[in-house]
């Protein structure tokens, strides 16, 4: 029995069929890992021609660029805030990574892609100037939440922000524990980061 011929989703409108594209994209890449992923692969997966995949986007980078875009708006949306209102810099670090943590839990296979989870960090440009924004905030309010003497002074800001956002971004994806990003930013903030302060949620 021959298998049904490859069409493109003529029916459908451009935007929907774009849609289409970056799920199966965003599924394969997660699966398999971005370099191991085939632009023919994703057709495949949609059931249409490499062509008609081509009428959506121009090339494999431009849909990764696509896939994590959402969520370099949503990172970036985390990172302005200063410090509260009472100058503590430390809730302002908990809020943010309460943030990072449910954000991945939201939307999994696209926050491990651009993360790095398994090894298959994206490589594309503003996805890497996005997560260094992440660290360098990061750091930066450990460094003056340790000056207010509400975290460790001992550990290195950037040492301590890459542990942290590995720790809160993990337990949002798949294969990462199950746990609530409250609990995962209060057992990382109370165990080994905060100092052992009263009245520091």
């Amino acid at each position: 029995m021959s298998a049904p011929p490859r069409t493109a989703p003529s029916s459908s409108p451009p935007r929907r069929g774009r849609e289409l594209v970056l799920a199966a994209a965003t599924a394969l890449f997660h699966e398999r890992g971005y370099d191991a992923t085939s632009m023919s692969d994703i057709a495949d997966r949609l059931g249409v021609t490499k062509a008609a995949l081509y009428r959506h986007v121009k090339s494999k980078a431009e849909l990764l660029h696509a896939v994590t875009a959402p969520v370099r708006t949503t990172v970036l949306a985390l990172l302005p805030a200063g410090a509260t209102a009472d100058g503590r810099h430390v809730d302002t670090l908990a809020a943010l990574l309460r943030g990072l943590a449910g954000a991945a839990a939201m939307d999994p296979p696209r926050h491990a892609l651009f993360w790095g989870a398994h090894g298959m960090r994206s490589q594309d440009g503003p996805d890497a100037v996005c997560r260094e924004a992440v660290f360098r905030r990061l750091a930066e309010l450990l460094e003056h939440a340790a000056a207010q003497g509400d975290v460790r002074a001992d550990i290195e800001p950037r040492l301590a922000a890459r542990l942290l956002l590995g720790a809160v971004v993990a337990g949002g994806l798949p294969d990462g524990p199950r746990v609530a990003p409250d609990s995962v930013v209060g057992l990382l903030l109370d165990g080994p980061v905060r100092a052992a302060l009263a009245g520091v949620p």
